[in-house]
């Protein structure tokens, strides 16, 4: 355990560099919805910024009711998450 300690810390801190990056030029949310092979929607949440993309998580929708409300409410924990003033854009497909 303590060399996923200190790998989980060295993530963090190359993350934190990336992260920078949004406070001067802004980040992209980017998501996208798919079925795995076990039917269940999986939505992923994704930045997108100068210095590159991070994967941020990955949710498991499959109980919810896939609204315009359920899927607002997602994005704005996303949004809160990432921060705010940072984000320029969201960026989705289609699904359900």
């Amino acid at each position: 355990t303590v060399i996923l300690a200190e790998e989980k810390a060295n993530i963090e801190k190359l993350l934190e560099k990336k992260k920078f990056s949004w406070i001067q030029y802004g980040v992209s949310i980017v998501s996208d919805g798919w079925t795995d092979i076990q039917r269940r929607l999986l939505i992923n949440f994704i930045t997108y910024s100068l210095d590159g993309p991070i994967f941020l998580k990955s949710v498991d929708a499959s109980g919810e009711y896939k609204d315009a409300e359920y899927l607002k409410g997602l994005f704005i924990e996303v949004i809160k998450e990432v921060g705010e003033d940072d984000v320029v854009q969201i960026v989705t497909d289609n699904a359900p």
